[in-house]
Formats: C-alpha cells, sequence, structure tokens
C-alpha cells in the first residue's frame, strides 16, 4: 500500500507555539522602553528598513519567520481574498495530526459527483486510498475529489471537517479566515488573508509529516485491489519541482489558482537555519514564482540567523519582564481583596455587638447580665469564627495564587510581534500563558 517517492528533501522539524491571547496586561509604559524592532521594506505599511522592499504584482503577499513568526513583508496582508487550493495545506495538516497513514479512506460518491470538480485524480466511488496516499493526492496533485474524501474521512463527514479547520484557525490566531470546503473551490463565503496562511503554514510545517510529503517532487499510488489505476503525481509547485523555477531551499508549499482567485501561492524555504514563510494572493500567472523569489531573497537579507536569535533573546526578555509586572498587579489586588474582607467582616461584628448593646439597655438587670454572659459567649464564638474565617481565606489566596501562577516555558517567545509598533505582552488566562502580540 506505500507510494513511491522520488527526489524528496526531509528537514528537522521546529519547535513552535499557536497564538491565541485573551487577557492584556496592563503593563508600566516603561516595560517595553525597548521594543523588538522588525526591519521592513518601504510601503505605505512599512517604513525605516534598511533595505528597499521588492515590488510585487500579487494584490496580498507576506513574508513571515517560521521560528518567531515575526513579519518581515506584507502588503495587504490582512486583507480577505480567495484561497482557492492552498486551502488543502489546512486540509492536509489537520488530517496529518488526526489520522494514522495506514488507515483506509473510501471514497464517497460526493467526491465523485462534485459540481465543479477542478483538478482531479480520477477517483470513482466505493474505491480505497490510505491516509498517506490521500495527502500526496493532495498536497502535489491538488486532488478536490482526494480532499473531500480525506475530509470525510477525518472529520466523520466532509462538513464536520471543515468546522474542525474553522476551529483550528481560529486557535491559531486567524481572524480574516473562514472555510466553508477542503479543497478551495470557489464559494463567496470561502476566505483568508496572507496573513493567515501564513500562520496555518507556520503550525502545518511543525508536523513532520506534512514537510515530507509538501516537499516531494513525484509520487505514485500504485494499483491495488481496491483502486485498480497506477495513478502518477508531480508536485504542482514549480520550485518544488524540477522546473526553471526549481529552487533547492523551497523544502514546502502549495500552489492554487481559480478564476475569482486568480493565482496563490505558499513557498517555505531554508537557509543557514533561518526558515521563511511567503504567501502571495491574487496574483497573475508565472509572475507569481518570480515574485516569490524575489520576496524570499528580501527576507534572507533583512533575517541572518544571528538577527533571529538576537530577537528571540529579547522576546524571552519581555516575556520575563511581563511575569514579574503580572505577579506585582496580582499580588497587589490580593492584598486589596483581603483588606476588604475583612473591613466588611468588622463592620459585620460591630453591627452585631451594637444591636446586641441597645437590647440589654431595654431589659432588666436579669436581662442585662444574661446578655454580658451571651456577649461573653458570642464574643468567644467571633474570634473563633474570625480566625477559621482568615484561615479559608488564607487557603483561597493560596489555592489562587496556584491557580494564577504563570507557566514561563521555552516556546512562549515563539509568538506574533511587529517591532514597528512595538509589542504588546498578553496574557491567556485559560492557559496561563504569556504571548507577544503583533499590533496592527
Amino acid at each position: 500500500m506505500m507510494g513511491i517517492v522520488k527526489n524528496n528533501w526531509k528537514f528537522g522539524r521546529i519547535s513552535c507555539y499557536p497564538w491565541k491571547a485573551a487577557v492584556c496586561i496592563a503593563l508600566s509604559v516603561g516595560l517595553l522602553a525597548s521594543p523588538i524592532h522588525v526591519s521592513a521594506g518601504k510601503s505605505k505599511e512599512q517604513k525605516g528598513s534598511r533595505a528597499e522592499a521588492p515590488e510585487i504584482s500579487g494584490e496580498a503577499a507576506v513574508v513571515m519567520e517560521a521560528s518567531t513568526g515575526a513579519v518581515i513583508f506584507r502588503k495587504n496582508g490582512k486583507k480577505k481574498h480567495y484561497p482557492a487550493s492552498i486551502t488543502k495545506i489546512m486540509t492536509a495538516f489537520l488530517a496529518a495530526e488526526s489520522c494514522g497513514l495506514e488507515e483506509l479512506v473510501t471514497v464517497p460518491p460526493e467526491a465523485v459527483y462534485m459540481e465543479d470538480k477542478g483538478t482531479h485524480i480520477a477517483l470513482d466511488a466505493g474505491e480505497q486510498l490510505t491516509v498517506e496516499q490521500c495527502l500526496y493526492a493532495v498536497l502535489l496533485g491538488s486532488a478536490n475529489d482526494a480532499a473531500y474524501a480525506l475530509a470525510a474521512h477525518a472529520g466523520g463527514t466532509a462538513e464536520n471537517f471543515v468546522r474542525r479547520m474553522n476551529e483550528k484557525a481560529e486557535e491559531l490566531g486567524c481572524r480574516s479566515t473562514h472555510f466553508t470546503n477542503p479543497h478551495g473551490l470557489p464559494d463567496k463565503e470561502h476566505l483568508t488573508s496572507a496573513y493567515d496562511m501564513a500562520l496555518i503554514t507556520r503550525a502545518a510545517i511543525k508536523n513532520e509529516t506534512f514537510r515530507e510529503v509538501s516537499g516531494t517532487q513525484y509520487y505514485e499510488i500504485p494499483p491495488w485491489e481496491h483502486q485498480k489505476d497506477l495513478i502518477c503525481i508531480n508536485n504542482h509547485h514549480k520550485m518544488i519541482r524540477n522546473t526553471p523555477f526549481h529552487n533547492e531551499e523551497v523544502f514546502a508549499g502549495k500552489n492554487g489558482y481559480t478564476d475569482a482567485a486568480g493565482s496563490t501561492l505558499v513557498t517555505c524555504a531554508s537557509r543557514d537555519g533561518v526558515e521563511l514563510i511567503c504567501v502571495i494572493l491574487k496574483a497573475d500567472g508565472a509572475q507569481i514564482y518570480q515574485d516569490t523569489e524575489k520576496l524570499l531573497e528580501y527576507g534572507f537579507a533583512e533575517y541572518p540567523k544571528e538577527k533571529v536569535e538576537e530577537m528571540k533573546e529579547q522576546c524571552g526578555k519581555i516575556i520575563e519582564t511581563a511575569a514579574q509586572a503580572f505577579r506585582a498587579r496580582r499580588n497587589l489586588w490580593e492584598t486589596a481583596e483581603d483588606r476588604k474582607a475583612q473591613e466588611q467582616g468588622k463592620r459585620n461584628n460591630g453591627d452585631t455587638k451594637g444591636q446586641e448593646t441597645l437590647e440589654n439597655k431595654n431589659s432588666g438587670e436579669e436581662g442585662q447580665e444574661r446578655g454580658i454572659l451571651e456577649n461573653g459567649n458570642a464574643g468567644e464564638e467571633n474570634t473563633e469564627n474570625e480566625k477559621k474565617e482568615e484561615e479559608k481565606a488564607g487557603e483561597e489566596g493560596n489555592n489562587r495564587k496556584e491557580a494564577q501562577e504563570p507557566k514561563i516555558t521555552e516556546t512562549d517567545w515563539s509568538a506574533y510581534f511587529n517591532g514597528l509598533n512595538g509589542a504588546a505582552v498578553l496574557y491567556d488566562a485559560s492557559k496561563m500563558q504569556y504571548y507577544i502580540y503583533n499590533q496592527e
């Protein structure tokens, strides 16, 4: 059941942490006095670069450094566009995460009889492929029938899988993305942005299977009992396949095209330990590869390995400073809350004793003596109650401290930021993690 791989490059796995910020820490003005700066080209969105950013024909583009998420270049980075077949990056990524490679995928009729099938590998209803073979068909051959079959298998139904695609996009921090299908065929509600596709690709290349499959030049699906044909698949990405645009530094990517979307392209390249993600949307024909080449050269020039390592170190320092600021604010809040509770308890005790004294004055000597005795007992009981309340408050405070104690990990620097506007440190209360947020 294994297919044949030819001219495939394998690269190591990278560690990254997806962004999902929930609550912004209120930081002092001086906290980010020395922001992390991202060099970028001079354009309407970028100023102050050391080098002139290249002009490109595509309507939207982003170049992102993979390990830090730093945006090196952007043009209409968050403007919504149709993605076409680069949608399949998310489809393949989710399937690779959730399925075993040897699982059998049965092709449903809906995958065969789509109204506008577009690019396909002529699968028939009832045929069976492995998940691995489907991944090659999807990422190399851009097969819409295989994408639908894989989605239906991984999600139970294609519709359920699309819901998971949108959930994953939101988890990764995508704010301009909404998927309606697993293949990218035209739909007016099926939209993304260059920035969001960079985020999705950044997560996908963390997956070893995705990286290996996406970087393969050629693959064959052999015939067998439940699929009678030899299926030969070339990678449609011209910088991976042996074409005039071939680039040995490119290790993953996906192309796309529809009349509505124009040409779309995602390209991942590595040089001297630095990995870049380049996304271009709504471009014309072969020009998209020339523009990608220019953007990659610009990105590697702006972000040599030494600069990336320096950024990681600075990110770590900012996160530690944010952690200290959060702990200080938390301690102040707890102190204020404890004082408020103690003052409220004293007022309540004072009101109770005052009422008892008034009642005692209206009674006779016998009642007065009885009241004094009762007050003495009540005072002892109140003292005991106060001690218990203080102990309880202390326990709750310790529990609150334990629950809110931040978990600063070595991957927390892997966040999204833009040095041109400074960096805002965010705290995710649900995961108790710190992040640096890209302020655009």
